[in-house]
């Protein structure tokens, strides 16, 4: 996926509300290139940063020449993470090269582990929350921006709602922010990181089997109308039109092994607590 100007505004609603304090080290499941603009990475550097290092930082993210780690460790450094690493199998602008599939705990443990679109392109992918919970400091917070809805050319898969939900609730996480993004190439500055549907009709949702065929009405009544608009602009034939994502903060409470969850509607329809 890498960093657009949604992730940008989701990230710096996270710093704002204190997400990031006392954190400092991040590491970046596959190095995520940069597709906002000059104006946006400048109004979030006014409101993260003083004086002069603004435009230095600016100069940094947004300068074709500077390599391609200190543009990322400048990007970071705005929300006080100032240890940036990352790993991919594939990427040569990567620091480790650990296999997701198989492997389950990086060597380092971290404040923050960003997901901006790496989980569906690993077959394993239940192996990928493995390997962020183990490799996460209690305290520690995974950000997971990831498609859940449409975007089934892109990846092996598309990762659902409830799964983000149901390993919470099996591993003592705490969910500080869930927003479901409908539209995330075509959506418009002015509704910005709005959720398509709020956390807490997810949470009821998810819980019911007809709470859940509600949620999945209205989300296909939403991408409909979506792709109907995209048809109708001429964006049909672009391969990242229409597709929905979900941005998911999620806080590590403890240092106890990684459970599977099973899925939370069938425990609560079949009364198995």
């Amino acid at each position: 996926m890498g960093i657009n100007r949604v992730i940008l505004e989701w990230f710096d609603h996270l710093a704002e509300v204190g997400s990031f304090e006392g954190k400092s080290s991040v590491l970046e499941l596959g190095p995520q290139d940069f597709f906002f603009s000059g104006e946006d990475i400048t109004s979030v550097s006014n409101r993260r940063l003083k004086g002069h290092m603004v435009g230095e930082t600016v100069s940094l993210i947004c300068n074709t020449s500077v390599p391609f780690r200190e543009k990322q460790a400048a990007f970071y450094s705005l929300f006080g993470l100032n240890d940036y690493k990352s790993t991919d199998q594939y990427d040569k602008r990567a620091d480790f090269d650990f296999d997701l599939n198989l492997c389950t705990e990086s060597p380092e443990k971290y404040d923050v582990i960003v997901d901006s679109g790496t989980n569906e392109h690993v077959f394993n992918a239940s192996n990928v929350f493995v390997f962020t919970h183990n490799s996460l400091k209690p305290g520690g917070i995974a950000l997971k921006i990831l498609p859940t809805y449409g975007d089934n050319t892109h990846g092996f898969f598309n990762i659902h709602p409830t799964v983000y939900f149901d390993v919470a609730r099996v591993n003592g996480y705490k969910i500080l922010d869930f927003r479901y993004i409908d539209d995330m190439s075509g959506r418009t500055k002015e509704r910005g990181i709005e959720s398509l549907i709020s956390r807490g009709d997810f949470e009821r949702g998810l819980t019911s089997f007809a709470g859940s065929a509600d949620l999945q009405s209205r989300i296909s009544e939403n991408f409909s109308k979506n792709l109907e608009r995209a048809i109708l602009n001429g964006g049909h034939r672009q391969a990242h039109f229409c597709v929905d994502y979900c941005c998911v903060a999620m806080q590590k409470m403890t240092d106890e092994p990684f459970r599977y969850p099973g899925q939370g509607v069938y425990l609560t329809e079949f009364g198995d607590s």
